[in-house]
């Protein structure tokens, strides 16, 4: 079997690290600090409108006021900084019209999983070498996991099957919010909340997921942070085991699906039958009335595959070349003869008014064709495959 296709694709997979995903560690970096920036700014701008507007409040006992502050901080800082999150990656892995971008359109979309795979593997296994999960070993992991799960978000958005992007956005929003509730439960003190986010957690029992420890194989690490680094990959192998089966049923039922199901830059697999014809051939004004013509003696347009594009004879031309180009004819200086069964070239009179495709410089009409996914039209190829509008694959008919 050759391999070189997916040796390529391997490697292209490997210098998106390098160089369309910078955005990404980027990204981490930027936004984890910014987060500590905006956690501390936050902190004490509430507690300082909550004493202007409340007064004196406290925790222990827990109090009305205090409910009310926790609900605010756990939108300022968890739900808001996870929508921000879903945004960003949302935004960088997409183009203006939602489709994943072009460097993640790889034919065998699993090849995008391989890097962050073994980068995850190798995490685990310096984690399992020392014998605890340090603080630099979390971070190894979560860079990992995090780039595990963008990566399976753009293999949601290329594949076919079980392709539900409003699903994907979701993994990254339940993800963010497991991240930003785990810095909350250890950098509180930064807006000076330590004391609030105690006595919410013990407030509604969870104390001991908040700030505990779990003890595995002889391996340590707290439990919420450990939670937040694994929920990534927990959540991105959980969809990719469900696509693989989704893919199967599909290879099973062979399902009819028209191309106007099938989003740009989404993998439209062999294995499904094409349930539509909508990639129609679309003439220009001087071939539609020229197609119009031989029922009143006129010609009729040449095939879709000629290289003159299809058109018919400019209008008033009285140069025999000129017409014996169009009909494929070697004669000069007389009426050409045409063989049997061929049918003759119109020649208007020269007082007719004929419309052509282009009356600035007399050049033969254009084949022009519709995309049926983006409703655009393009100048028609032989060899072309995709739309340019949008980079839909398109049926040969």
């Amino acid at each position: 079997m050759d391999t070189r296709d997916t040796r390529r694709e391997l490697g292209r997979s490997v210098r998106l690290l390098a160089d369309e995903e910078r955005w990404l560690f980027l990204g981490l970096v930027a936004g984890a600090a910014g987060y500590l920036i905006w956690l501390a700014g936050t902190g004490v701008a509430v507690s300082q409108v909550a004493d202007l507007v409340v007064g004196a409040y406290t925790v222990d006992p827990w109090s009305t006021e205090a409910a009310a502050l926790a609900a605010a901080f756990a939108v300022l800082w968890v739900l808001v900084p996870s929508a921000v999150a879903v945004r960003y990656v949302v935004g960088n892995l997409t183009n203006l019209r939602g489709n994943v971008e072009q460097c993640y359109r790889f034919d065998r979309p699993l090849v995008a999983l391989v890097p962050p795979l073994v980068l995850l593997a190798a995490a685990v296994a310096v984690g399992a070498a020392r014998g605890a999960v340090t603080w630099y070993v979390l971070a190894l992991l979560a860079v990992a996991n995090t780039l595990l799960l963008v990566r399976t978000v753009a293999y949601g958005y290329r594949v076919y099957s079980f392709s539900v992007p409003r699903l994907l956005q979701a993994l990254v929003f339940v993800s963010a919010v497991v991240a930003t509730t785990a810095t909350v439960s250890r950098a509180a003190s930064l807006g000076g909340q330590t004391a609030l986010v105690e006595a919410a957690a013990a407030r509604y029992g969870v104390a001991d997921v908040v700030f505990g420890e779990v003890t595995r194989a002889g391996v340590t690490a707290p439990l919420l942070p450990l939670a937040a680094v694994a929920t990534p990959a927990a959540l991105a192998l959980a969809y990719v085991w469900v696509q693989l089966f989704a893919s199967l049923l599909v290879r099973i039922r062979r399902p009819d699906v028209p191309r106007s199901a099938i989003r740009a830059g989404q993998r439209y697999p062999q294995v499904v039958q094409p349930g539509t014809t909508d990639r129609l051939a679309m003439g220009t004004a001087s071939e539609a009335d020229s197609e119009s013509e031989p029922a009143s003696g006129g010609t009729q347009a040449p095939d879709s595959g000629d290289p003159s594009g299809g058109s018919t004879a400019d209008t008033g031309s009285t140069d025999d070349s000129a017409s014996s180009d169009t009909n494929g004819s070697t004669d000069s200086g007389e009426d050409p003869v045409e063989p049997a069964g061929q049918t003759r070239v119109f020649s208007p009179p020269e007082d007719a008014e004929v419309p052509v495709a282009d009356a600035g410089n007399g050049e033969a009409a254009v084949k022009n064709e519709f995309c049926p996914i983006c409703g655009e039209t393009y100048a028609a190829e032989p060899d072309r495959t995709n739309c340019p509008n949008c980079n839909a694959v398109l049926d040969r008919d």
